[in-house]
């Protein structure tokens, strides 16, 4: 026996029964997550309240404002009069439930070094899935009250939506948590769960090519992004000067902006596949040229491409999906043995295909399209037809992809 075995001995629960005390360590960090998380938009909301002097409405109102806003960044959507804002800031988002994640794998640490787990009916440890429900519980409930000051003093989140900040979110990450877990220790999960008969083995496979893949493609419209903000820099700060939004909003407006960057990600992945965007009604930008209209004054739409007609060769910006398809091809087939059949190399690059092109058109889904009434009702990338150009043109270098490993094998 080794001496971290001793110590693991000595500092955990043998029997791997459930503690309460341990319960409620985990539903209060729970609750002290959500809390972590919503400070990061009320705060700001109250420090721009405090510093209008001018400012006619109660503090509640900035905290309720603030707590819409955090829901909204959970995925939730806000109802402004007549208009509904649905643009979630993807980035926020990613970042919370990352910060969720390892909030829930820090409170739940001690039961997942039992020295005897006991999966509850052949699934999970039996304390480890408690203590995970405890901390999605503390979270929840936390959330919850935040619904709640922003249904009483803020912009009305609209009922059905608040399922993503309350619950989708808690949920996934004390998924991920576990996920964590288990990796260090498979015995946490029971057999049935470890290695499901239902589940094709061509899914587990290719899942981790499909997120890669996707995560290259979002990654290359954020290059894009940052790229044209450079060229259109002078722009993009004459508009925020015209704002004026003084110190701390401008600090506000500054990380506002940066928490859309992959939403504007998803819309120059839309260009590279062929389907565009539209900043607003009447200002879009394909493959052909952009069109213009009155923007709204946020100051990184000063970046978007003049408006005409563009090169003919453009087009060929095709070939980024399409090499990102090649990538994903590439990193499913290692996933697999290199003397696999066709049929297994294939079943795998197609579920990696699928989900790729899933996964973005699922965030582009998430990210929303509305930030208000009228002319910006619709704004963003068209999530549908974006999803199944990219199934193709993903799907033709994932065939690159096989066509080189068979020729490889055949030499």
């Amino acid at each position: 026996m080794t001496v971290m075995e001793l110590l693991r001995g000595g500092t955990t629960t043998g029997r791997g029964g459930v503690d309460p005390a341990g319960l409620r360590r985990a539903a209060l960090a729970g609750a002290g997550a959500a809390a972590v998380s919503a400070c990061v938009f009320v705060l700001p909301a109250l420090l721009v309240w405090v510093a209008a002097s001018q400012s006619t409405v109660p503090w509640t109102s900035a905290l309720g404002t603030g707590a819409s806003l955090w829901l909204l960044g959970g995925g939730a959507h806000l109802r402004i009069g007549a208009a509904t804002v649905t643009v979630v800031p993807l980035l926020f988002l990613l970042l919370a439930v990352l910060g969720a994640t390892w909030s829930a794998g820090r409170a739940t640490f001690e039961a997942a070094q039992d020295r005897e787990p006991r999966p509850l009916r052949g699934l999970v440890h039996q304390r480890l899935a408690a203590e995970l429900g405890a901390w999605t519980g503390g979270y929840a409930v936390c959330a919850a009250l935040g619904w709640l000051a922003a249904a009483l003093a803020g912009p009305e989140p609209v009922p059905w939506t608040v399922a993503l900040p309350v619950l989708v979110v808690p949920v996934l990450a004390a998924a991920l948590a576990l996920v964590r877990h288990v990796r260090r220790r498979p015995e946490l999960l029971g057999e049935a769960v470890r290695r499901p008969g239902w589940l094709p083995a061509a899914v587990p496979r290719g899942l981790r090519a499909g997120l890669e893949g996707a995560a290259v493609l979002v990654g290359s419209g954020i290059v894009v992004c940052v790229v044209m903000v450079v060229l259109h820099f002078d722009r993009v700060v004459h508009l925020q000067s015209e704002l004026s939004p003084g110190v701390v909003g401008g600090a506000v407006l500054v990380l506002a902006q940066l928490a859309v960057l992959p939403n504007l990600a998803l819309w120059a992945v839309s260009f590279l596949a062929g389907t565009g965007f539209s900043a607003v009604e009447g200002a879009s930008a394909t493959w052909t040229g952009s069109r213009t209209s009155v923007l709204p004054m946020v100051p990184v739409l000063g970046a978007l491409p003049e408006p005409g007609a563009f090169p003919g060769a453009l087009p060929l910006l095709v070939l980024v999906p399409v090499s990102a398809g090649a990538f994903v091809g590439w990193r499913a087939l290692r996933s697999v043995s290199r003397l696999s059949t066709q049929r297994t190399k294939l079943g795998v690059v197609a579920v990696a295909v699928v989900v790729t092109a899933g996964a973005v058109g699922l965030l582009d889904v998430l990210g929303g399209s509305s930030l208000g009434a009228a002319r910006l009702s619709r704004i963003g990338a068209p999530a549908g037809s974006m999803t199944l150009a990219l199934l193709v043109e993903v799907a033709l270098g994932s065939l690159v992809a096989l066509g080189w490993d068979r020729w490889k094998l055949r030499r």
